[in-house]
């Protein structure tokens, strides 16, 4: 059965934010996710559903086919349409416990502020990172969808680093275990070889090199000593 992707207007996200502010108690008002005056609707869609997903990149492997019949860059800075879908799919994001409170991140990872912190988006971010980079960024996705890891909080800060196909290469051979694919225990330290070093480095080769469509392996070898391993 279908139901209707929609997107918040002006007075939805208001309601929506003053009801995070409130404690978020009980369930999302439904009233707010279907009425007219909160949220206008997008399309009809088989796929708007509340499975459950694995982790964070199945949930952007699934919202890709989902937000498949739009345009990605008109869709990417909608922040009635991500605050929305966060709404629709909050019991994931933010769980509630047995005496029905729960805890709550800040509000831009429900409703989106300003770009440069859009990565902080519980749901815009696993879709942008699974969309541009497909299965290269699983390494950053693997944790349930309430939860966003240090590691990519570090990468995904600098819009430079997400969106370089080099760069998130990198950040796998660095941050991984060659046997799991995941995160190794530290990745996100501080410090030398770090992923907030890496950042950095990265934005002082781009002043002499073109790392965006440089190769990997040629990319770490620009690296310095603290990235050795």
């Amino acid at each position: 059965m279908a139901s209707t992707l929609r997107h918040f207007t002006a007075a939805g996200l208001a309601e929506f934010s003053k009801w995070l502010r409130g404690g978020a108690r009980g369930d999302v008002p439904h009233d707010l996710l279907v009425e007219s005056d909160f949220s206008k609707s997008m399309t009809e869609t088989a796929l708007l559903d509340r499975k459950q997903f694995a982790d964070r990149f199945d949930f952007g492997s699934h919202l890709i086919k989902l937000l498949e019949p739009f345009n990605s860059r008109e869709i990417s800075f909608d922040c009635g349409l991500w605050a929305w879908l966060a709404a629709w799919y909050f019991e994931q994001l933010c769980p509630a416990v047995a005496d029905g409170s729960r805890t709550l991140r800040e509000e831009n990872a429900y409703i989106p502020s300003e770009a440069r912190k859009y990565y902080r988006h519980l749901v815009r971010t696993p879709w942008y990172l699974a969309s541009t980079h497909g299965e290269a960024s699983k390494f950053l996705l693997v944790s349930p969808l309430n939860q966003q890891s240090y590691l990519l909080d570090q990468l995904a800060a600098r819009q430079f680093v997400i969106s370089s196909p080099t760069l998130i290469a990198a950040a796998k051979q660095l941050y991984t275990s060659p046997q799991t694919g995941r995160p190794r225990a530290g990745a996100g330290a501080k410090g030398p070889g770090s992923p907030r070093r890496l950042a950095l480095i990265a934005n002082q080769l781009l002043l002499t090199f073109d790392i965006r469509a440089m190769p990997v392996d040629k990319f770490m070898d620009l690296l310095p000593a603290e990235f050795r391993r």
